[in-house]
């Protein structure tokens, strides 16, 4: 009689070496974000065959807030719970917020893991440029001070407009690099990675850089100037190199027509590394308004622009800058391929959807141009007013 075969049982404990077909059937069964990204840290065995599922919980995820605590203000960044009283998140990825503090005090927090990393202070020595910050004793007010004793900049943290400063954040999961850029009273341009002992002054010679959007991936900076170009950086061991690019010499020039009316201008990277510019407008003729997103890449035998009806098995993340591969077409509850995920501030704010809408989530069709509300799938630490939404990676 022959004796099935059983299945090992990991010695010692060691449940690394469990075998690839269990560990990818309990994968599959974890709905929850938060288990799966939890399971997939555990060591790199786990990490490997968890990569083999082909049914994995979305994310990571866009964080979007939710409404705003009367005491502490209008700010929609502020935080209360986790965070001290006066700090606001300037950008996000994947699990980690971009924060910022009283005395412009600066670091990156992981949501999942709780762990914080403290940047430099904005107060010690920038390179690059010929600024640095001076506080008051006050801690709420300071000056950008330039080279001449003229040139100085006052601010008040509790004035500065934080939810029209521009910030990215790219953090490697894998290898734990991580790379931030801000802007500050959107003129000026500062930039960490780790490894670093300062902050730099990406400005060229000193002059004021106007910005629409930034965007951040595989260690490459991608900037759309106000004179529609995009600059690139390349952060290469101790440099961020600015590099000469193919886009720089072929300006975006979208003219909208009467009836069409731009709410804002994205770039999204592709993982090809191609470059994308992204347009939220309104389409309004008479009575009639829609909510419409433009898409458009550079046609590299003509160097111009182009607009783009579709983009293939990918979803973008308008508000995150990347489009993301999904290795099924329709995940349900609006999380598809050839979309364009979005938030409620994404798109024009007194449109007709506006008081009828089952969440802030949007997902926009690119085929059809039509715009579900899907209502939100997870939630996560209530008691930051913090609502997180999947989305696939």
């Amino acid at each position: 009689m022959n004796k099935k075969k059983r299945q090992k049982v990991p010695k010692n404990g060691d449940w690394s070496k469990l075998c690839p077909d269990v560990l990818r059937k309990i994968f599959e069964t974890l709905s929850s974000p938060v288990d799966s990204h939890r399971a997939k840290i555990v060591c790199s065995d786990w990490y490997s065959v968890w990569k083999t599922c082909a049914k994995r919980p979305p994310c990571p995820w866009r964080i979007i807030h939710q409404g705003d605590s009367p005491t502490l203000g209008k700010g929609n960044r502020k935080l209360v719970g986790l965070f001290q009283h006066r700090s606001y998140c300037m950008a996000s990825s994947g699990n980690w917020l971009l924060m910022v503090e009283l005395r412009l005090k600066f670091y990156i927090y992981n949501l999942l893991t709780k762990e914080r990393i403290d940047l430099p202070s904005m107060e010690s020595q920038i390179l690059g440029g010929q600024v640095r910050f001076k506080p008051e004793r006050d801690y709420f007010h300071g000056y950008l001070v330039g080279p001449s004793r003229r040139d100085k900049v006052p601010y008040d943290y509790e004035a500065v407009e934080w939810e029209k400063s521009l910030a990215v954040l790219w953090v490697n999961e894998t290898t734990g690099d991580y790379v931030v850029a801000w802007t500050f009273m959107q003129r000026y341009l500062f930039s960490y990675k780790k490894g670093d002992g300062f902050w730099r002054d990406l400005n060229s010679n000193g002059k004021s850089l106007v910005l629409f959007d930034m965007a951040c991936e595989n260690s490459m900076l991608y900037l759309l100037t106000n004179d529609h170009r995009i600059k690139i950086f390349y952060i290469s061991g101790d440099f961020f190199i600015g590099e000469e690019n193919r886009y720089l010499g072929c300006p975006f020039n979208f003219v909208a027509q009467p009836w069409e009316y731009i709410w804002k201008r994205k770039l999204a990277i592709r993982r090809s590394g191609e470059v994308l510019i992204v347009l939220s407008l309104k389409h309004k003729v008479k009575k009639e308004e829609k909510l419409l997103f433009y898409i458009f890449k550079m046609n590299l035998e003509s160097f111009k622009w182009e607009r783009v009806y579709s983009i293939g098995d990918e979803m973008l993340s308008f508000g995150r800058g990347v489009t993301v591969p999904l290795a099924l077409k329709d995940l349900g509850d609006g999380i598809k391929s050839d979309s364009i995920y979005f938030v409620d501030e994404d798109v024009w704010p007194d449109h007709k959807d506006h008081d009828h809408r089952v969440s802030n989530c949007g997902v926009f069709d690119i085929a059809t141009s039509k715009i579900e509300w899907p209502e939100k799938i997870y939630c996560f630490f209530n008691k930051t007013h913090w609502f997180v939404r999947g989305v696939a990676y």
